[in-house]
């Protein structure tokens, strides 16, 4: 029996600044590409926190099997605090969103033709200093004539959602105070949009219906015993979603039964991002701040079990990904990570069986 953390680096790469989130590219024909979303972590005030987006590529050599990050381009920032990447094109393009330091959301397109990016429009969410934590897209299941909407999670507590229309024109819906202190996450409910989950460091995690009164959840669950810091919809499992938080605990939950979680597993170290795999519906990372990396999967539906951790990095686990190529899906799967005060990102693999 192998042991689940003695997972080796396939290869490393500095960063330079503090590296908060990574992403693999979820179309085809750029499943190579990474971005790296960085903050220079010396600096303390919203307005004077600098950053920068980071477009790297992932070269294998056929002939020895080794793995390399190549950097492309770097674009200088405020602090990325995170970023997704739309999983529907949008007028034909590959967008990415970021939310930074200084309440601002930006749209960048990922131009194939000379492997750089392109700013395309920034919205400021708010002029009070407060940070944009974290953002989701709707479209992450579904036809691509949907439209697309963001929600944000704000420093102040509130959730902002926008709307993205097909010119990249953004729009503000709603917004809405859910949470007394920092709201660090927000996520949609990919299997019907009109449903919102966000989590605070008051460490209650919420549900929120955008047809109705905002200022009234359609539950409030304080499960958690700290800071809700990740919440992810399953997009391969309708009734599935995950949460996690300074606690050390990663809750499993049926979104029909609200009332309490599935599953409780304490998975040490606080739980600061979650991502299911992009084609199996029972295994997900967990990025445990003082505590490393793990594969996890969902036996049966109910229960959980780390398969493989990943234990190099030297200082905050913070950004996470699976890499989305079919050549990594199913049984060998590529994952990125990267850590905060060592300014790293790491490749490396779990086999899933």
């Amino acid at each position: 029996m192998p042991n689940i953390y003695d997972t080796p680096s396939l290869c490393s790469f500095d960063t330079e600044y503090s590296a908060d989130s990574v992403e693999f590219c979820p179309f085809e024909q750029s499943f190579q590409y990474l971005v790296c979303g960085e903050e220079f972590s010396k600096v303390d005030t919203p307005k004077e926190r600098l950053g920068r987006l980071l477009l790297c590529k992932v070269n294998k050599d056929e002939n020895d099997h080794k793995i390399e990050l190549q950097e492309l381009q770097r674009i200088e920032t405020a602090a990325i605090l995170d970023m997704k990447w739309s999983h529907q094109l949008i007028n034909d393009k590959s967008i990415l969103a970021i939310a930074d330091s200084t309440g601002i959301i930006s749209l960048y397109d990922l131009n194939q033709n000379n492997s750089q990016f392109d700013l395309i429009t920034k919205y400021i969410t708010n002029n009070e200093d407060k940070l944009c934590l974290s953002l989701d897209w709707s479209n992450r299941i579904g036809n691509i004539s949907q439209k697309a909407s963001i929600v944000v999670s704000q420093s102040d507590g509130n959730i902002v959602i926008l709307s993205v229309d097909n010119k990249f024109g953004i729009h503000e819906t709603n917004k809405w105070v859910a949470h007394d202190f920092e709201a660090w996450i927000a996520a949609f409910n990919y299997w019907d949009t009109n449903l919102v989950y966000t989590g605070g460091d008051d460490c209650f995690f919420k549900g929120w219906d955008l047809r109705m009164n905002p200022s009234i959840p359609l539950f409030s669950s304080k499960k958690h015993q700290a800071g809700v810091c990740s919440i992810q919809s399953n997009q391969h499992s309708e009734h599935r979603l995950i949460t996690g938080s300074y606690d050390e605990h990663i809750l499993l939950w049926d979104t029909r039964s609200m009332k309490r979680p599935i599953y409780d597993y304490n998975i040490g170290g606080g739980v600061w991002r979650l991502k299911w795999h992009p084609t199996r519906k029972d295994y997900f990372l967990a990025a445990c701040m003082h505590n490393g990396f793990h594969v996890i999967k969902v036996d049966d539906d109910v229960t959980m079990k780390t398969t493989r951790s990943f234990m190099k990095h030297e200082s905050l686990a913070y950004g996470v990904d699976w890499n989305y190529s079919d050549q990594w899906n199913n049984k060998n799967s590529l994952i990125a990570s990267c850590s905060f005060y060592d300014h790293i990102i790491h490749l490396w693999e779990s086999i899933l069986n």
